[in-house]
């Protein structure tokens, strides 16, 4: 009986291992997608409002400019902003055991976080405005 439920302790563990590091591959991904091409860039005017510094400010206008319209859409920033508030979690906590260069590595999480969250307000405005040019071009 022991081993069979270390056996099940071992594989749970292993599996929310497996989905947490499936999870952050998915979001490097998704962050070392380029911005915008190069050429597009006199054609869209939006970009000037994507240079964002903290991850609350591009989460106030990815919530402003693209609300939650259906309870079970899977384009929110939810498990992100988690990730971020744990992160951010982790460096006021480490800061009293270690020193500054302690906290690199959340610093560069919450960075990676901010960063995610860049490309996916970048990546919904293009959207919006190809549907915008679409809805146009029917006039």
């Amino acid at each position: 009986m022991l081993i069979a439920a270390f056996i099940l302790v071992i594989s749970v563990a292993a599996t929310i291992q497996f989905a947490v590091f499936s999870w952050r591959a998915s979001l490097l991904r998704t962050v070392s997608e380029p911005l915008v091409n190069e050429a597009d860039a006199t054609h869209k005017p939006y970009l000037n409002l994507i240079s964002f510094s903290s991850f609350q400010e591009v989460l106030a206008v990815y919530r402003d400019v693209c609300p939650d319209l259906e309870t079970g859409s899977g384009s929110n920033l939810r498990g992100v902003s988690f990730y971020y508030s744990a992160m951010r979690f982790l460096s006021h906590f480490g800061s009293f055991f270690t020193s500054t260069e302690g906290a690199g590595w959340t610093q560069r999480e919450m960075a990676l976080c901010t960063q995610y969250a860049t490309v996916r307000l970048s990546q919904r405005l293009e959207c919006n405005l190809a549907l915008v040019n679409e809805a146009r071009s029917y006039q």
